[in-house]
Protein backbone atom coordinates (compact mmCIF):
# COMPACT_ATOMS: atom_id res chain seq x y z
CA UNK A 1 0.00 0.00 0.00
CA UNK A 2 2.71 2.81 1.07
CA UNK A 3 4.68 1.91 -1.95
CA UNK A 4 1.47 2.28 -4.20
CA UNK A 5 1.09 5.78 -2.49
CA UNK A 6 4.52 6.85 -3.32
CA UNK A 7 3.98 6.07 -6.96
CA UNK A 8 0.09 7.82 -6.76
CA UNK A 9 1.96 10.93 -4.78
CA UNK A 10 3.77 11.29 -7.97
CA UNK A 11 0.94 11.00 -10.07
CA UNK A 12 2.67 8.22 -11.47
CA UNK A 13 0.34 4.92 -13.18
CA UNK A 14 2.80 1.72 -13.30
CA UNK A 15 1.37 -1.40 -15.16
CA UNK A 16 1.91 -3.34 -11.54
CA UNK A 17 -0.30 -0.68 -9.78
CA UNK A 18 -3.45 -1.07 -12.40
CA UNK A 19 -6.00 -3.66 -10.15
CA UNK A 20 -6.22 -1.40 -7.31
CA UNK A 21 -9.06 -0.58 -7.13
CA UNK A 22 -10.62 3.51 -7.21
CA UNK A 23 -11.46 3.10 -3.67
CA UNK A 24 -8.08 2.82 -2.52
CA UNK A 25 -6.83 5.34 -4.73
CA UNK A 26 -9.12 7.51 -3.26
CA UNK A 27 -8.76 7.06 0.25
CA UNK A 28 -4.72 7.33 -0.30
CA UNK A 29 -4.97 10.49 -2.15
CA UNK A 30 -7.53 12.24 0.75
CA UNK A 31 -4.49 11.00 3.64
CA UNK A 32 -1.60 12.38 0.98
CA UNK A 33 -3.21 15.76 0.98
CA UNK A 34 -4.28 16.22 4.52
CA UNK A 35 -0.39 14.81 5.21
CA UNK A 36 0.84 17.43 2.90
CA UNK A 37 -1.41 20.47 3.92
CA UNK A 38 -0.28 19.50 7.83
CA UNK A 39 3.31 19.62 7.15
CA UNK A 40 2.97 22.76 4.80
CA UNK A 41 1.42 24.61 7.56
CA UNK A 42 3.63 23.43 10.02
CA UNK A 43 6.47 24.76 7.93
CA UNK A 44 5.03 28.32 7.75
CA UNK A 45 4.10 28.25 11.18
CA UNK A 46 8.06 27.97 12.38
CA UNK A 47 10.13 31.07 10.59
CA UNK A 48 13.68 30.57 10.59
CA UNK A 49 15.53 32.19 13.60
CA UNK A 50 16.48 35.94 12.33
CA UNK A 51 19.22 35.53 15.00
CA UNK A 52 22.52 33.52 14.04
CA UNK A 53 23.87 30.73 16.34
CA UNK A 54 26.56 31.93 18.12
CA UNK A 55 29.62 30.99 16.43
CA UNK A 56 27.63 28.66 14.22
CA UNK A 57 29.08 27.57 11.02
CA UNK A 58 27.31 25.89 7.88
CA UNK A 59 29.00 23.07 6.21
CA UNK A 60 28.27 22.22 2.79
CA UNK A 61 30.19 19.42 1.16
CA UNK A 62 30.29 18.83 -2.14
CA UNK A 63 31.31 15.24 -1.93
CA UNK A 64 33.44 13.50 -4.67
CA UNK A 65 31.50 10.58 -6.26
CA UNK A 66 32.89 10.60 -9.54
CA UNK A 67 30.65 11.39 -12.84
CA UNK A 68 27.66 12.15 -10.74
CA UNK A 69 26.15 14.78 -8.28
CA UNK A 70 25.95 14.35 -4.04
CA UNK A 71 25.90 17.42 -1.45
CA UNK A 72 25.71 16.66 2.87
CA UNK A 73 24.83 20.04 4.24
CA UNK A 74 25.27 20.63 7.81
CA UNK A 75 23.34 23.20 9.67
CA UNK A 76 25.11 25.62 12.94
CA UNK A 77 22.69 23.35 14.86
CA UNK A 78 24.01 19.99 14.08
CA UNK A 79 20.84 19.32 11.23
CA UNK A 80 21.95 17.23 8.08
CA UNK A 81 20.39 17.64 4.71
CA UNK A 82 21.67 15.33 1.70
CA UNK A 83 21.19 16.53 -2.14
CA UNK A 84 21.59 13.30 -4.21
CA UNK A 85 23.56 10.15 -3.75
CA UNK A 86 25.77 9.54 -6.64
CA UNK A 87 26.48 6.08 -7.38
CA UNK A 88 25.84 2.46 -5.47
CA UNK A 89 28.59 0.70 -4.39
CA UNK A 90 29.03 -1.48 -7.29
CA UNK A 91 30.23 1.82 -8.97
CA UNK A 92 31.92 4.01 -6.24
CA UNK A 93 29.79 3.59 -3.21
CA UNK A 94 31.55 7.05 -2.18
CA UNK A 95 28.57 8.97 -0.75
CA UNK A 96 27.74 5.45 1.61
CA UNK A 97 31.77 5.75 2.60
CA UNK A 98 31.60 9.61 3.67
CA UNK A 99 28.17 9.25 5.51
CA UNK A 100 30.06 6.04 7.30
CA UNK A 101 33.34 8.10 7.91
CA UNK A 102 31.49 11.26 9.77
CA UNK A 103 29.03 9.56 11.58
CA UNK A 104 26.21 10.40 9.98
CA UNK A 105 23.26 8.24 10.71
CA UNK A 106 20.23 10.50 10.57
CA UNK A 107 19.59 12.97 8.25
CA UNK A 108 16.35 15.44 8.27
CA UNK A 109 15.73 15.98 4.68
CA UNK A 110 16.85 14.77 1.57
CA UNK A 111 16.45 15.86 -1.88
CA UNK A 112 16.77 13.28 -5.04
CA UNK A 113 16.69 15.98 -7.80
CA UNK A 114 15.94 14.14 -10.65
CA UNK A 115 15.60 10.34 -11.67
CA UNK A 116 19.20 9.71 -13.46
CA UNK A 117 21.22 7.05 -11.62
CA UNK A 118 24.24 9.27 -10.96
CA UNK A 119 22.41 11.10 -8.48
CA UNK A 120 19.92 8.39 -6.97
CA UNK A 121 21.85 5.14 -7.40
CA UNK A 122 23.39 5.19 -3.70
CA UNK A 123 19.94 6.54 -2.48
CA UNK A 124 18.15 3.55 -1.62
CA UNK A 125 21.46 2.50 0.59
CA UNK A 126 21.01 5.83 2.01
CA UNK A 127 17.48 5.70 2.81
CA UNK A 128 17.94 1.81 4.38
CA UNK A 129 21.27 3.18 6.57
CA UNK A 130 20.24 6.68 7.84
CA UNK A 131 16.74 7.85 9.98
CA UNK A 132 15.10 10.14 7.26
CA UNK A 133 12.43 12.96 7.90
CA UNK A 134 11.50 14.42 4.98
CA UNK A 135 12.08 13.12 1.28
CA UNK A 136 11.43 15.52 -1.63
CA UNK A 137 11.54 14.97 -5.43
CA UNK A 138 10.49 15.73 -8.81
CA UNK A 139 6.55 14.66 -10.27
CA UNK A 140 8.31 12.25 -12.34
CA UNK A 141 9.49 8.77 -13.18
CA UNK A 142 12.02 6.93 -14.67
CA UNK A 143 11.63 3.00 -15.51
CA UNK A 144 14.92 1.85 -14.13
CA UNK A 145 16.16 -0.84 -11.12
CA UNK A 146 17.59 2.57 -9.47
CA UNK A 147 14.15 4.43 -9.33
CA UNK A 148 12.20 1.03 -8.11
CA UNK A 149 14.52 0.31 -5.44
CA UNK A 150 14.62 4.04 -3.83
CA UNK A 151 10.82 4.05 -3.79
CA UNK A 152 10.95 0.18 -2.07
CA UNK A 153 13.27 2.18 0.49
CA UNK A 154 11.04 5.14 1.13
CA UNK A 155 8.53 2.90 2.84
CA UNK A 156 9.43 3.97 5.93
CA UNK A 157 10.29 8.18 5.72
CA UNK A 158 7.30 9.92 7.05
CA UNK A 159 7.10 12.79 4.83
CA UNK A 160 7.94 11.73 0.98
CA UNK A 161 7.05 14.13 -1.66
CA UNK A 162 7.00 15.99 -5.14
CA UNK A 163 7.76 19.16 -5.23
CA UNK A 164 8.38 22.45 -7.36
CA UNK A 165 9.10 26.03 -7.66
CA UNK A 166 7.22 27.87 -4.95
CA UNK A 167 8.07 24.82 -2.24
CA UNK A 168 9.61 26.57 1.23
CA UNK A 169 11.42 24.36 4.40
CA UNK A 170 13.25 24.80 6.82
CA UNK A 171 16.36 22.72 8.23
CA UNK A 172 17.00 22.99 11.68
CA UNK A 173 16.69 26.43 13.27
CA UNK A 174 18.68 28.76 11.04
CA UNK A 175 18.40 27.53 7.67
CA UNK A 176 15.54 28.34 5.44
CA UNK A 177 15.31 26.57 1.73
CA UNK A 178 13.11 28.01 -1.13
CA UNK A 179 12.48 25.69 -4.26
CA UNK A 180 13.34 27.33 -7.51
CA UNK A 181 12.39 24.62 -9.79
CA UNK A 182 11.12 22.88 -12.09
CA UNK A 183 8.31 25.52 -12.75
CA UNK A 184 6.30 23.61 -15.33
CA UNK A 185 4.73 20.05 -15.26
CA UNK A 186 6.45 18.40 -18.20
CA UNK A 187 9.81 18.64 -20.17
CA UNK A 188 11.28 16.85 -22.51
CA UNK A 189 14.54 16.42 -21.03
CA UNK A 190 14.57 14.23 -17.59
CA UNK A 191 17.14 17.03 -16.82
CA UNK A 192 15.40 19.71 -16.08
CA UNK A 193 12.60 18.16 -13.80
CA UNK A 194 15.62 18.69 -11.67
CA UNK A 195 14.87 20.07 -8.19
CA UNK A 196 16.87 23.89 -7.80
CA UNK A 197 17.17 25.01 -4.37
CA UNK A 198 18.46 27.87 -2.57
CA UNK A 199 19.47 27.88 0.74
CA UNK A 200 20.40 31.18 2.72
CA UNK A 201 22.06 31.31 6.18
CA UNK A 202 22.04 34.63 7.82
CA UNK A 203 23.40 36.90 4.53
CA UNK A 204 25.06 34.40 3.37
CA UNK A 205 22.85 32.05 0.13
CA UNK A 206 23.98 28.51 -1.50
CA UNK A 207 22.04 27.67 -5.29
CA UNK A 208 21.76 23.92 -5.94
CA UNK A 209 20.30 23.62 -9.15
CA UNK A 210 20.78 19.18 -9.89
CA UNK A 211 21.00 18.96 -13.47
CA UNK A 212 18.79 21.86 -14.93
CA UNK A 213 19.67 22.92 -17.97
CA UNK A 214 18.78 25.67 -20.33
CA UNK A 215 15.37 25.44 -20.09
CA UNK A 216 15.06 25.65 -16.33
CA UNK A 217 17.32 28.33 -16.22
CA UNK A 218 15.29 30.56 -18.06
CA UNK A 219 12.22 29.58 -16.36
CA UNK A 220 14.02 31.03 -13.09
CA UNK A 221 14.69 33.91 -14.64
CA UNK A 222 11.64 34.68 -15.70
CA UNK A 223 10.24 33.67 -12.48
CA UNK A 224 11.48 36.97 -10.41
CA UNK A 225 12.53 34.91 -7.35
CA UNK A 226 16.17 36.26 -5.95
CA UNK A 227 18.63 34.17 -7.33
CA UNK A 228 21.75 35.61 -6.23
CA UNK A 229 24.06 33.32 -4.13
CA UNK A 230 27.64 33.06 -2.87
CA UNK A 231 28.24 29.58 -4.36
CA UNK A 232 26.73 28.11 -7.64
CA UNK A 233 26.27 24.71 -8.05
CA UNK A 234 26.80 24.09 -11.93
CA UNK A 235 24.01 22.11 -13.54
CA UNK A 236 24.51 19.06 -15.83
CA UNK A 237 28.51 18.86 -14.13
CA UNK A 238 29.47 22.19 -16.26
CA UNK A 239 27.53 20.61 -19.34
CA UNK A 240 27.55 23.30 -22.05
CA UNK A 241 23.74 22.91 -21.58
CA UNK A 242 23.88 24.82 -18.44
CA UNK A 243 25.54 27.72 -16.62
CA UNK A 244 24.28 30.20 -19.36
CA UNK A 245 25.88 33.60 -19.11
CA UNK A 246 22.16 35.22 -18.36
CA UNK A 247 22.08 32.78 -15.15
CA UNK A 248 25.16 32.93 -13.82
CA UNK A 249 25.23 37.36 -13.80
CA UNK A 250 21.60 36.71 -12.11
CA UNK A 251 23.39 34.04 -9.24
CA UNK A 252 26.62 36.31 -9.17
CA UNK A 253 28.67 33.68 -6.95
CA UNK A 254 31.78 34.35 -5.60
CA UNK A 255 32.30 30.23 -6.39
CA UNK A 256 31.13 27.84 -8.76
CA UNK A 257 31.21 23.89 -7.76
CA UNK A 258 31.21 21.72 -10.48
CA UNK A 259 31.11 17.81 -9.77
CA UNK A 260 32.13 15.41 -12.73
CA UNK A 261 34.58 12.41 -13.03
CA UNK A 262 38.56 12.85 -13.60
CA UNK A 263 38.73 12.13 -17.54
CA UNK A 264 35.35 11.49 -17.60
CA UNK A 265 34.25 10.81 -21.47
CA UNK A 266 31.32 13.44 -21.44
CA UNK A 267 34.06 16.07 -21.93
CA UNK A 268 33.02 17.58 -18.41
CA UNK A 269 32.91 20.61 -17.73
CA UNK A 270 32.85 22.01 -20.91
CA UNK A 271 35.21 24.68 -22.09
CA UNK A 272 32.36 27.39 -22.92
CA UNK A 273 30.80 26.85 -19.47
CA UNK A 274 34.56 27.35 -17.49
CA UNK A 275 34.88 30.58 -20.13
CA UNK A 276 31.97 32.07 -18.85
CA UNK A 277 32.76 31.41 -15.29
CA UNK A 278 36.13 32.79 -16.19
CA UNK A 279 34.74 36.06 -17.65
CA UNK A 280 32.43 37.02 -14.28
CA UNK A 281 35.26 36.22 -11.94
CA UNK A 282 34.13 33.22 -10.36
CA UNK A 283 36.62 30.97 -8.67
CA UNK A 284 35.71 27.35 -9.71
CA UNK A 285 36.04 24.67 -7.95
CA UNK A 286 36.19 20.94 -9.09
CA UNK A 287 35.68 17.50 -7.58
CA UNK A 288 37.66 15.88 -10.48
CA UNK A 289 40.53 18.30 -9.74
CA UNK A 290 39.92 18.43 -5.80
CA UNK A 291 38.05 15.94 -4.40
CA UNK A 292 35.65 16.82 -2.13
CA UNK A 293 34.96 20.21 -1.96
CA UNK A 294 33.95 21.64 1.52
CA UNK A 295 32.63 25.17 1.63
CA UNK A 296 31.92 27.02 5.11
CA UNK A 297 28.98 29.91 6.53
CA UNK A 298 29.57 32.05 9.51
CA UNK A 299 26.47 33.67 8.24
CA UNK A 300 27.97 36.73 7.06
CA UNK A 301 30.74 35.40 4.16
CA UNK A 302 31.37 31.91 2.60
CA UNK A 303 34.94 30.29 3.15
CA UNK A 304 36.75 27.97 1.51
CA UNK A 305 40.00 27.04 3.18
CA UNK A 306 41.21 24.52 0.29
CA UNK A 307 43.72 25.30 -2.23
CA UNK A 308 42.49 28.08 -5.25
CA UNK A 309 43.14 27.51 -8.55
CA UNK A 310 46.14 29.89 -9.96
CA UNK A 311 45.36 32.99 -11.19
CA UNK A 312 48.29 34.86 -11.09
CA UNK A 313 49.37 36.87 -14.28
CA UNK A 314 52.05 34.72 -15.36
CA UNK A 315 49.61 31.31 -15.46
CA UNK A 316 46.50 33.56 -17.05
CA UNK A 317 47.72 32.81 -20.76
CA UNK A 318 48.77 28.59 -19.91
CA UNK A 319 45.45 28.30 -17.53
CA UNK A 320 43.43 29.86 -20.04
CA UNK A 321 45.22 27.73 -22.99
CA UNK A 322 43.95 24.69 -21.44
CA UNK A 323 40.92 25.39 -20.33
CA UNK A 324 39.50 27.71 -23.05
CA UNK A 325 38.38 27.65 -26.58
CA UNK A 326 40.61 29.30 -28.87
CA UNK A 327 37.26 31.79 -29.39
CA UNK A 328 37.40 33.18 -25.79
CA UNK A 329 41.35 33.37 -25.45
CA UNK A 330 42.80 36.81 -24.20
CA UNK A 331 45.55 37.56 -26.50
CA UNK A 332 49.16 37.96 -24.85
CA UNK A 333 49.11 42.04 -24.82
CA UNK A 334 45.34 41.60 -23.32
CA UNK A 335 47.07 39.76 -20.56
CA UNK A 336 49.87 41.47 -19.73
CA UNK A 337 49.04 44.58 -17.38
CA UNK A 338 52.00 47.41 -17.24
CA UNK A 339 54.26 48.45 -14.59
CA UNK A 340 52.92 51.76 -14.20
CA UNK A 341 49.74 50.32 -13.49
CA UNK A 342 50.16 47.78 -11.53
CA UNK A 343 52.51 50.33 -9.06
CA UNK A 344 49.25 52.93 -8.81
CA UNK A 345 46.65 49.80 -8.43
CA UNK A 346 45.23 49.62 -5.09
CA UNK A 347 42.06 47.73 -6.36
CA UNK A 348 40.94 45.26 -8.75
CA UNK A 349 37.22 45.47 -10.37
CA UNK A 350 35.19 42.71 -12.15
CA UNK A 351 33.39 44.83 -15.26
CA UNK A 352 30.75 42.04 -15.17
CA UNK A 353 30.19 41.53 -11.50
CA UNK A 354 30.51 45.12 -10.48
CA UNK A 355 32.73 43.74 -7.73
CA UNK A 356 35.91 44.86 -6.38
CA UNK A 357 39.41 42.83 -5.04
CA UNK A 358 42.61 43.34 -3.22
CA UNK A 359 45.13 42.36 -6.21
CA UNK A 360 46.48 39.31 -4.17
CA UNK A 361 42.28 37.95 -4.05
CA UNK A 362 42.08 34.37 -5.23
CA UNK A 363 39.26 35.22 -7.33
CA UNK A 364 40.65 37.77 -9.59
CA UNK A 365 38.61 38.00 -13.31
CA UNK A 366 40.33 37.75 -16.58
CA UNK A 367 42.47 40.81 -17.53
CA UNK A 368 39.67 41.82 -20.19
CA UNK A 369 37.18 42.04 -17.52
CA UNK A 370 39.24 44.52 -15.43
CA UNK A 371 38.92 47.58 -14.37
CA UNK A 372 41.77 49.23 -11.99
CA UNK A 373 41.16 51.52 -8.79
CA UNK A 374 43.68 53.69 -7.07
CA UNK A 375 41.42 53.76 -3.51
CA UNK A 376 38.49 51.92 -2.44
CA UNK A 377 36.22 54.85 -2.24
CA UNK A 378 36.92 55.30 -5.99
CA UNK A 379 35.59 51.48 -6.19
CA UNK A 380 32.50 52.30 -4.65
CA UNK A 381 31.83 55.59 -6.22
CA UNK A 382 31.82 53.53 -9.36
CA UNK A 383 29.21 51.40 -8.71
CA UNK A 384 31.43 48.70 -7.02
CA UNK A 385 30.85 46.65 -4.17
CA UNK A 386 33.41 44.97 -2.14
CA UNK A 387 34.36 41.01 -2.54
CA UNK A 388 33.11 38.73 -0.31
CA UNK A 389 36.29 36.56 -0.35
CA UNK A 390 38.97 38.57 0.00
CA UNK A 391 37.02 41.91 1.97
CA UNK A 392 38.95 44.66 0.41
Amino acid sequence: MKRFGLILALMLSFSACSSVSTEREDTFSEQSNVRETAAQETAQSQPVSSVLESDGILTVNYIDVGQGDSILITTPDDVNMLIDAGEGPGKSGAVISYLVQNGVDEIDTVIATHPHSDHISAMDEVLNSTDVSHFYMPDVTHTTDDFENMLDALEDVPDVRPVKSGYDFNVGEYVSCKVLAPSSDSYEDLNNYSVAVKLTYGDTDFIFTGDAEDISEEEMLASGEDLSGDVLKCGHHGSSSSTTPAFVEAVDPEYAVISCGKNNSYGHPDSQTLATLNSYGVTVLRTDEQGTITLESDGEKVIYSGALPVTTEESTVQTTVQRYSSAVQPSLQETTVSSDVQSETSYIGNKNSKKFHKTDCGTLPAEKNRVYFSSRDEAIQQGYSPCKNCDP
